[in-house]
């Protein structure tokens, strides 16, 4: 008997071990403590706030006339110009002492560009692709150089019958580090214009589920979950994620979901446009995709704007002639819509420049968003606009600011439906009740999907449903949201991220909470270990802790940030404990400062902000980033 006894019991502690339970949280469970780990009643509940628009600090420190391109010369006129036709003209700007020639821009891979051969301006080359760049010379010196893009389609226009309705197209346009409230206040006239144009509703507590914007965007573009979830601080066993980093970063992802191959497959058309020629999928050294991954893609672009003889490139494509990345975006996307009048798109542009660095640049592209939807109005009408960040900002002093730090975690969200739609009680009334629910990117996910298969059948939609699929982390936003509660225990949120209101009180920082900083600090360090980074990345050291709050409501609950050494890291986390005994409740520690070079020496995105290279410490040296792609596995 007591042989068996203890079989059951091996076989028990193996289960909750499999199921992903914490090895201490098997030992609190045994020892019949508080089950796994907390279970405060505060965590049943989620309280939704939206952030206030102005408070004081923003009102002192954000200055929405803000304008970087104020003196910018608005008087600038290229020498060269891409005719409808593909055929490269010159303009009356050009000097007529300059030789000019042009070549096309082809898509070779995610870190390469292909550039063709040659063609005198005067040969009237008529080039049939999307890229084409343009240099002259004077005495074999280059004195213009410049990128040209069209969107040249290679089928001819279908004839559309009048009696046969087009399925609506789909727009989703990424503003990169936009939290919700700066959405609204750096975006004021284009809020307005789509809300009463387009009928758009803002989903105002969106909670992002990944750090940056890598996972955010593999959510709500794959529906895949990439970060584990440490739940221990719900008292629940640990989420790990769909993918791992072998498939997210060393496998190609062309035959792993992406939505917009989706639409494809039902005969949309489809364009995929960054602003960074890095990449989302990409950096730092992962494969994204291995063929182009959309009917059309601009990455050849930004490839050329960055490699190869650059420097006359960078001199006339610049800010002082006001050429703006989120523009070209734009610009590319609308010569999308000219090109294809007859056929349902669905496309994405994602604008990482503009704010990801500063709250203060997106002010200024406000007017210029709100004449890009009044100049394609007509495109917009037929089509889901899904005008959204992947998080809000994640530093600088507005990172620490209260209306900033909800931010970083609730990315901005307007989504607009086709005009045809926008008198259907149903889905308009189903619009507005979950704009005020608590919202993941795995619902965004949901919707894309949702759009995809609603409008491949015949036959009106109808939104009166729910409809939960197991392979879907998330539910449409176009019907009714399951009839249970929604919090941070039961969604997909990493808790470190969590929306939901609860009560923080601050502390004074004693002698006695010195060991917040060791347990911070030895979980960091075991997170590089795991990673295997050691022989690059120092070991952390606690150096003060700068904040402690209170979880009312909670167990000994506490969220701390430290300062770490080297480096001068600022990490958060909820660490637990009394009497100057603390653990380390969600080891998944956030980043709050800056961390720019300094874990350039490892190409894991999730270990670079953790990460302090040892060659940081020499007194001559800068880390070598790892960012040549890795070798593929398959899938």
């Amino acid at each position: 008997l007591l042989l068996r006894a203890i079989l059951v019991l091996f076989l028990i502690f193996y289960i909750l071990l499999w199921l992903g339970v914490e090895y201490d949280d098997v030992k609190r469970i045994f020892k019949r403590e508080n089950g796994l780990g907390l279970k405060d009643d505060i965590f049943e509940q989620c309280k939704l706030e939206s952030a206030p628009l102005w408070n004081l600090n923003l009102k002192k420190w954000l200055n929405p006339d803000h304008n970087p391109m104020k003196i910018c010369n608005r008087s600038y006129v290229p020498w060269s110009n891409l005719a409808p036709d593909g055929i490269v003209v010159l303009t009356e700007a050009a000097d007529q002492k300059a030789d000019c020639r042009a070549r096309a821009i082809l898509h070779a891979t995610e870190y390469r560009h292909d550039p063709k051969e040659w063609h005198d301006v005067e040969e009237e080359f008529v080039f049939e692709n999307d890229i084409v760049e343009v240099e002259c010379l004077i005495a074999n010196v280059t004195v213009y150089n410049f990128l040209h893009y069209q969107i040249w389609r290679k089928d001819a226009p279908k004839r559309q019958q009048r009696s046969v309705e087009r399925r609506p197209s789909v727009h989703i346009i990424v503003l990169d580090s936009i939290g919700a409230s700066h959405g609204r206040r750096a975006f004021e006239q284009t809020y307005k214009y789509i809300k009463k144009e387009f009928g758009a509703v803002e989903m105002l507590h969106m909670n992002k589920v990944g750090e940056n914007s890598r996972p955010n965007g593999v959510a709500f573009l794959f529906g895949k979950l990439i970060e584990r979830i440490n739940r221990k601080m719900f008292g629940l066993p640990s989420r790990v994620g769909d993918w791992n980093r072998s498939i997210v970063c060393n496998s190609f992802l062309d035959d792993r979901g992406f939505i917009l191959k989706d639409f494809e497959k039902k005969g949309y058309k489809t364009l995929m446009a960054e602003d960074w020629d890095k990449g989302v999928f990409n950096w730092p050294g992962c494969l994204g995709f291995k063929n182009q991954p959309t009917t059309h893609y601009m990455r050849p672009f930004q490839l050329r704007m960055k490699h190869g003889n650059t420097k006359v490139l960078r001199k006339t494509m610049n800010g002082m002639n006001c050429f703006e990345n989120h523009l070209h975006l734009n610009g590319y996307h609308e010569k999308f819509f000219a090109a294809y009048p007859d056929v349902p798109t669905a496309t994405l542009t994602w604008a990482s420049d503009l704010g990801h660095d500063s709250p203060l640049n997106p002010f200024h592209a406000d007017v210029q968003f709100k004449e890009f939807f009044e100049r394609n109005r007509e495109e917009f009408d037929n089509s889901f606009i899904f005008f959204m960040g992947d998080h809000g900002l994640r530093f600088g002093w507005y990172r620490y600011d209260p209306v900033g730090r909800r931010d970083v975690n609730n990315p901005m969200l307007m989504l607009s439906v086709p005009k045809r739609l926008r008198d259907d009680p149903h889905l308009m009334a189903n619009l507005q009740n979950n704009s005020r629910q608590l919202l993941t990117l795995f619902d965004t996910h949901a919707t894309l999907t949702d759009i995809v298969e609603t409008f491949s059948r015949d036959g009106p939609p109808n939104f009166n449903e729910t409809i939960e699929k197991p392979y879907l982390s998330g539910h449409s936003l176009l019907r009714p949201l399951p009839d249970r509660p929604r919090n941070c225990k039961s969604l997909p949120i990493p808790p470190q991220y969590c929306l939901c209101e609860i009560v923080r009180e601050r502390l004074n920082i004693t002698a006695d909470h010195a060991g917040i900083g060791v347990a911070i600090a030895a979980v960091v360090n075991e997170q590089l270990a795991e990673a295997n980074v050691t022989d690059v990345c120092s070991r952390m050291e606690a150096d003060e802790v700068k904040q402690l709050t209170q979880i009312v409501g909670a167990n000994e609950l506490y969220e701390a940030t430290v300062k770490l050494r080297p480096g001068g890291g600022l990490f958060q986390t909820f660490v637990r404990g009394s009497g100057g005994d603390f653990s380390v409740v969600v080891p998944d520690v956030t980043r709050l400062n800056k961390y720019g070079r300094q874990g350039d020496c490892t190409t894991n995105n999730e270990i670079r902000p953790l990460c302090y290279c040892k060659s940081n410490l020499l007194p001559t040296s800068t880390p070598i980033a790892k960012t040549s792609p890795p070798k593929a596995t398959k899938p």
